[in-house]
């Protein structure tokens, strides 16, 4: 099986915190991968080590069997973000960004249009209005318009980070059976969120930051234990299990 993500050795520190330590992680081909952990454990900061956002300390990180720098614009092709803070820009309509976006990834403006209309129709109930600026939407809708600017070139390698955050119920339906059917196509995910009940149904794998020490668990690993995915997980995250259960 093909490696799509290899992580060796990778440590990070912000002062005197260590925010990830000795940092070991391999995603295969057509895996979906969960980052999981608390607020400020690292999940972030892993994520935008991976996109080459932030330097790590030590440590190697390989994409398609690549090291990621400034010079890999073939590799980085392959790969599609929504970052912790969705970077659209506010004054483009919906359909405007998206051509944006489609041209930095060298795409002709007819299949721009085509893959626009597609992934506006999945994820959008209603068509917004053209003359709408980004900057008028609900979070909700900015949320699909970074996830559409992620998906507009068919990346290999999907990394989303907090992509159910403020959508509804319908949607996130959506974007869960959006993602299962993306994965089964061959393609790979890494995904970090807080939303165990929709974690739980696309990933193949979990890793959990805990004390800035990741531990990756296979999915059947944790349908063979037992316990219900939410209370593995964070049992593993440093949660006491029943209470979770009981606040559930």
């Amino acid at each position: 099986m093909q490696q799509v993500l290899t992580i060796e050795g990778l440590s990070k520190r912000f002062g005197k915190k260590n925010v990830l330590t000795d940092v070991n992680l391999t995603i295969d081909k057509g895996e979906c991968l969960g980052l999981i952990g608390k607020n400020g454990s690292g999940k972030s900061t892993l994520i935008n080590i991976i996109i080459d956002v932030v330097k790590p300390d030590s440590g190697s990180i390989l994409i398609f069997d690549e090291y990621i720098n400034d010079e890999q614009v073939e590799v980085k092709k392959k790969i599609g973000v929504l970052p912790e803070f969705n970077p659209v820009i506010e004054e483009f309509s919906l359909q405007d960004y998206l051509e944006y976006v489609g041209l930095i990834y060298q795409l002709d403006k007819e299949l721009i249009k085509t893959r626009s209309e597609y992934l506006i129709d999945y994820f959008f109930e209603e068509e917004p209005d053209q003359k709408k600026s980004i900057g008028q939407f609900s979070k909700g809708m900015k949320m699909k318009t970074g996830l559409c600017a992620a998906l507009i070139h068919k990346p290999e390698f999907l990394i989303l980070d907090e992509p159910f955050d403020g959508m509804d119920m319908f949607s996130s339906k959506n974007l869960v059976e959006f993602l299962n059917d993306y994965r089964e196509r061959g393609n790979t995910i890494l995904v970090s969120s807080h939303d165990m009940l929709f974690m739980e149904r696309i990933v193949t794998k979990v890793s959990v930051i805990k004390e800035d020490i990741l531990q990756t668990i296979s999915k059947e690993e944790i349908l063979l234990s037992g316990e219900g995915f939410e209370e593995y997980v964070a049992e593993r995250m440093g949660y006491n299990p029943k209470e979770i259960k009981e606040f559930s």
